[in-house]
């Protein structure tokens, strides 16, 4: 089974924590998936310094006329089990294998996209935030890859936000996921 990674999951260091086995970046295989683009409005309950609020972070979109990077991982199913609680308001799609460029696939993708209308940030929406800290997580696996991947990512998702940043350092609202996103589960 592979997992596509297009957030947090690009970051060694973020991925690492939903992961016993211990990754390096070869794990992470840099690809482009056809038929999707990055877009800014999965919401999760966060709290910055004592208050809660809107955290928005990446989401996947279908698109027939895109393409997004990111990075495939092959994981089992255990493994799966626990991504599944970190990206617990996510739902699971399959990408197939031929919409994977740059790496040879022998079965089809998963990958975690919100769908849930209540969970998908609107502009305009009150109290409403991307996490610098989430950009600083993104920006920070950049050294790892080449020119081309980043700035492909920089294009499709860093240069234009439909939300304000704010500055601080937030924890999701809901413990196992703060936990699996935050500490880890190795031991």
């Amino acid at each position: 089974m592979y997992l596509f990674g297009f957030g947090s999951l690009i970051n060694l260091n973020s991925a690492q924590k939903s992961f016993e086995r211990e990754l390096s970046y070869k794990d992470l295989i840099p690809v482009r998936v056809k038929g999707l683009k990055k877009v800014w409005n999965s919401i999760e309950q966060i709290n910055f310094d004592g208050k809660d609020t809107n955290g928005v972070f990446l989401n996947l979109q279908k698109d027939e006329n895109s393409s997004t990077n990111g990075v495939v991982v092959k994981l089992s199913q255990e493994e799966f089990e626990v991504l599944k609680q970190r990206e617990k308001n996510y739902s699971q799609v399959i990408i197939k294998a031929q919409d994977v460029q740059g790496a040879s696939l022998d079965e089809d993708v998963i990958a975690f996209m919100t769908t849930n209308e209540e969970k998908l940030a609107k502009i305009g929406d009150e109290n409403t935030y991307i996490p610098a800290k989430y950009i600083d997580i993104l920006t920070a696996a950049f050294e790892h890859y080449d020119e081309e991947f980043v700035n492909e990512y920089k294009k499709e998702a860093l240069e234009e936000f439909p939300f304000p940043l704010k500055q601080g350092v937030y924890k999701f609202s809901d413990p196992l996921q703060n936990k699996l996103a935050k500490e880890g589960i190795r031991k």
